[in-house]
C-alpha cells in the first residue's frame, strides 16, 4: 500500500514571524525588540513589562534594564506590532501580525484570566469614532478596550454557583 504525503501548513515559529515582519516593513531589528516580540507572540496572553524583564534577564547575555524593555515596547507599539491592554498595564502581540498598520481595534479583555482578543472591526469602529466625535471627543490611542468575562471563566463562574 502506497502512503500519499499530506502538504500541512505549519504554522511559523515567533522567532521567524518576528524576523518577517521586520523584514516586510524595512524595520530595524535590535536584538532586544526581536526578543520582546517573540517572547509576546509567545505568551499569547497580555504580560507586564516588568515580567517580560523577569522571563527574559534569565537568557540574557548582558544585564537588562526596565528602560531597555520599555523602549523596545514602545518602538513595537510605534509600529502597530504590540498593543498596549490599559486596564492590566500589560502588553499582548498584535493577533493580526499584519505586514502594514491597520486601522484602531478593539480589545475584549477578561480581567480574571488575563486573556484578550483582538477585534478588528471598521465598521463598528466607525459607529464608536462618529458617536465620539458627536459629543466632542476624541479617541486617545489606537486601542478601544472592553472589558468582559471570556467563555472560559463564565464556564467557571457557572459550575461553581451550581
Amino acid at each position: 500500500m502506497q502512503q500519499t504525503k499530506v502538504n500541512k501548513t505549519e504554522c511559523p515559529s515567533p522567532a521567524s514571524t518576528a524576523q518577517a515582519l521586520f523584514v516586510q516593513r524595512g524595520l530595524r531589528l535590535t536584538r532586544i525588540r526581536r526578543t520582546v516580540l517573540e517572547f509576546l507572540l509567545n505568551a499569547r496572553i497580555p504580560v507586564k513589562a516588568y515580567d517580560i524583564l523577569d522571563a527574559l534577564r534569565r537568557d540574557a547575555p548582558k544585564a537588562l534594564t526596565p528602560a531597555s524593555i520599555y523602549r523596545a515596547l514602545d518602538y513595537l507599539l510605534q509600529e502597530g506590532l504590540v498593543h498596549k491592554v490599559g486596564t492590566l498595564n500589560a502588553y499582548v502581540a498584535c493577533a493580526e501580525c499584519c505586514p502594514e498598520r491597520h486601522a484602531p481595534v478593539f480589545m475584549l479583555v477578561c480581567p480574571g484570566c488575563r486573556k484578550s482578543r483582538e477585534v478588528n472591526d471598521p465598521a463598528l469602529y466607525q459607529t464608536i469614532f462618529s458617536t465620539m466625535q458627536r459629543q466632542g471627543f476624541q479617541l486617545q490611542g489606537d486601542t478601544v478596550e472592553l472589558t468582559g468575562i471570556c467563555p472560559g471563566c463564565a464556564r467557571q463562574e457557572q459550575s461553581c454557583s451550581i
